[in-house]
């Protein structure tokens, strides 16, 4: 391919929104065990309905049963009684494909969305990058298939030409001009996409070839029809630039999914947020980042949500790890009302750094426990138990045994304490301390003390302590203190394990 000549992509998905369907259904019933939707079958016949009232997008069962696409509802509904229809959203669609852009933004980096469910790619650029072509699009192919939906598929030096043919299911990946103009040419006239008033003076003229009309003069076309013939053919032809806008990198993580059905129980939630949690990968991934908080709205009727707040202490970025934590978060999560919508935010986020593991941890064996990290156990067990449940001791600069450590937030920056810590301290404390009587006096034997631990004067209730190590008559070590203020009673602060 010469350096000066352009070839563009185009990718045309005919059931963008039917697709998802199916693949919604099949990951909600992979994750939660459930079959058949509550108000959807879609192994029986289904059609996706235009305001028009026509039929755009059939599946399986519905073109087995005679519908066709274009048809109108009552004559479908006389083939079918038992078709069910779906309201096309032209806006979800325009959703999906802007999805499908991001995904392949990091394999080609000129892309442009088309209304009519399309995406054109400048392959120009990157023939050099992949070694190839045929490299290129074995790469886009992969993609193409790991995403899930339908597609058609045309390659032309204009973006117009590649658009005709992809629509007509060519799906040719050519950089050969003669042989795609040979295909453009034989273009029937109606599916030229030639304005209707401009098609119907061309028909009536017994043209019924995109290469009848081409046969004929350009100058001779634009004075029998007009300017809008002659933007027309610059645009075949490529005498005026294609006017496209490139998309560009997503700033923010914030996706929303539209649910099959009402779900009532937390665990049907798990398949839809695959998917999302597969979107949030494809954002990491090509940022090199990890995700360490996000939201998880549940959207429900007359405008109600509930609202989850999903960490990780280590960071990850993979949907499998995020779809863990959100799954035991769900299990002690009840839902106030069937949620009808989900919508995941992306909080906190940073770089990637290199993840290391032991030597031999891909050498396990079969059947042994996987390993987490300290962090990645840490995670599961906040989103098990809660965020507050999950807390770390921390001393503080204090000498009073009850008030020299606490917990606080797990993994929370804590001060650092000067000076060395003393050897002799029990294992378990007494709290609160638990004052001896005569009897118990007696029967203990004093080893060790005393040591005098005093709180600051500048405290609100300052102490004076003096404090031994005992045993008593069942061969306990005890640590015991008097009180300066009550040098007669002996109080139990702790054991020594």
């Amino acid at each position: 391919m010469s350096a000066r000549m352009e070839f563009w992509l185009y990718l045309y998905f005919p059931q963008l929104q039917l697709d998802k369907l199916l693949l919604l259904q099949n990951t909600t019933t992979a994750l939660s065990g459930q079959g058949k939707s509550h108000h959807l079958d879609l192994t029986a016949p289904l059609a996706i309905v235009g305001a028009d009232h026509q039929l755009l997008q059939l599946n399986s069962a519905a073109r087995q049963a005679g519908l066709a696409l274009g048809m109108g509802l009552a004559s479908a509904a006389s083939l079918c009684h038992q078709l069910q229809l779906v309201p096309h959203q032209a806006e979800q669609e325009q959703q999906q494909l802007q999805q499908l852009a991001q995904l392949l933004y990091q394999y080609c980096g000129d892309i442009a969305l088309q209304e009519d469910s399309g995406l054109v790619l400048k392959l120009s650029p990157m023939l050099a990058l992949y070694g190839g072509a045929m490299q290129f699009w074995q790469q886009l192919q992969q993609v193409l298939q790991q995403a899930g939906y339908q597609y058609h598929f045309a390659t032309a030096q204009q973006p117009l030409v590649a658009r005709l043919l992809a629509q007509q299911g060519w799906d040719q990946f050519l950089l050969q001009n003669d042989q795609i103009q040979q295909q453009l040419k034989a273009l029937p006239l109606q599916h030229a996409q030639l304005p209707d008033k401009l098609q119907e003076q061309l028909q009536r003229l017994g043209l019924t070839q995109l290469g009848d009309v081409l046969k004929i003069p350009q100058a001779e076309l634009v004075r029998r029809f007009g300017v809008e013939m002659l933007q027309y053919l610059q645009q075949l032809t490529g005498a005026k630039p294609a006017l496209l806008q490139f998309i560009q990198p997503a700033e923010h993580f914030e996706q929303q999914l539209e649910l099959l059905y009402e779900m009532e129980r937390s665990d049907q939630l798990l398949g839809p947020l695959q998917h999302l949690f597969g979107l949030l990968q494809l954002y990491l991934q090509q940022r090199d980042q990890l995700a360490y908080q996000l939201d998880l709205c549940l959207l429900q009727r007359q405008d109600q949500q509930q609202q989850l707040q999903l960490h990780s202490a280590q960071g990850e970025y993979q949907s499998k790890d995020w779809l863990k934590i959100s799954e035991l978060q769900l299990e002690r999560l009840k839902l106030k009302k069937p949620v009808i919508q989900l919508k995941l935010i992306l909080r906190r986020s940073g770089p990637r750094y290199a993840q290391y593991k032991t030597l031999f941890a891909g050498h396990l064996e079969a059947g042994k426990a996987q390993l987490y990290s300290a962090l990645q156990l840490l995670s599961l067990l906040q989103a098990r138990l809660g965020k507050d449940q999950v807390t770390s001791p921390c001393l503080h600069n204090d000498l009073l045994p009850e008030q020299a450590s606490s917990y606080a937030g797990a993994l929370e920056p804590q001060a650092a304490i000067a000076g060395t810590l003393a050897a002799v301290r029990p294992a378990f404390l007494v709290d609160p301390p638990l004052a001896l009587d005569t009897e118990q006096q007696h029967q203990l034997q004093l080893h060790y003390g005393p040591e005098r631990l005093s709180s600051g004067w500048w405290q609100q209730h300052s102490q004076h302590r003096d404090y031994y190590v005992g045993q008593n008559t069942q061969g306990q070590w005890l640590w015991l203190f008097r009180d300066l203020q009550q040098p007669e009673q002996l109080y139990l602060q702790g054991y020594f394990s």
